[in-house]
């Protein structure tokens, strides 16, 4: 009988666990990464990234023939006028720019924003899509160019590696603010690049400290300063006015992180009326 009542009577039923906001949102934005670098990585931008990279490569080449090919001499002659303040921040500007900027041009940026994904979250994880590919790339092309050059390329390697890691990080956030803010940010940043990395950063005087490439160039040149490595002439030396190599560290480690902070407020608080 007590069988029979046990089997008549009403069982409860199965209780789901409901996942947490915060899981939901770690879940959600761990997706959004994945399908950022994913999309990049398989883009236009790679592709400009390899041609340039082969360009520069052939640059290292022609070098490596050189009658006394030396550290100093693929540093100061190649490394530094065709890595450090061509090809870095190209390829920060594809790849940066483009982060949030792409879906805007091509208007799916409505698509991100209709995610329960919160913005700042949504801005984070483009943020470190971005920074991935960009210290990746750069890495990965200053490797090569450093393979291809012979044993002084084995030594400029050890340089320049820990310098152009942090510059490829604070020109990746740099640019993936501008192409947050505004519309058509890939030409804004190559504006950009022209006018304050390049004009002004080979002007004399303080001026050129609000350039991303004098900071690497000041952490090359203090790491360097065994083997005489800094810039080509007597005047040019006299006009640079480089900081200390802990000094450029400092400000690139906290520009990067401050560009983050501005940018995850800039998207948060901008309307993106047009992208739809």
């Amino acid at each position: 009988m007590t069988d029979v009542l046990n089997r008549s009577a009403p069982t409860s039923p199965p209780r789901f666990e409901t996942p947490s906001l915060a899981a939901a949102i770690a879940r959600g934005g761990t997706r959004l990464l994945l399908v950022s670098m994913r999309r990049q990585l398989f883009s236009r931008q790679s592709l400009i990234a390899i041609v340039l990279t082969a360009v520069c490569g052939l640059i290292v080449l022609a070098w490596s023939f050189h009658r006394d090919p030396t550290t100093q001499r693929l540093a100061q002659n190649v490394l530094v006028p065709s890595f450090i303040a061509f090809l870095m921040p190209i390829i920060a500007i594809g790849y940066g720019a483009a982060g949030i900027g792409a879906e805007r041009e091509d208007r799916t940026l409505i698509y991100l924003l209709m995610t329960p994904i919160p913005r700042p979250v949504a801005y984070l994880m483009r943020f470190l899509s971005a920074e991935l590919l960009v210290i990746g790339a750069t890495a990965a092309a200053l490797w090569v160019l450093c393979w291809m050059a012979g044993a002084p390329g084995d030594q400029a390697w050890q340089l320049f590696w820990p310098a152009s890691v942090l510059g490829a990080a604070a020109y990746a956030a740099l640019f993936l603010l501008v192409g947050a803010s505004f519309r058509h940010g890939t030409i804004i940043s190559l504006a950009y690049w022209f006018f304050l990395e390049v004009l002004f950063g080979n002007m004399p005087g303080i001026i050129k400290r609000i350039s991303v490439a004098f900071y690497v160039r000041s952490m090359i040149y203090d790491a360097g300063a065994d083997l005489d490595i800094g810039p080509v002439g007597r005047m040019a030396r006299e006009m640079f006015l480089p900081v200390s190599g802990d000094t450029a560290r400092t400000v690139l480690i906290f520009t990067t992180l401050g560009l983050l902070l501005v940018g995850i407020v800039a998207f948060t608080r901008r309307e993106y009326r047009d992208v739809s």
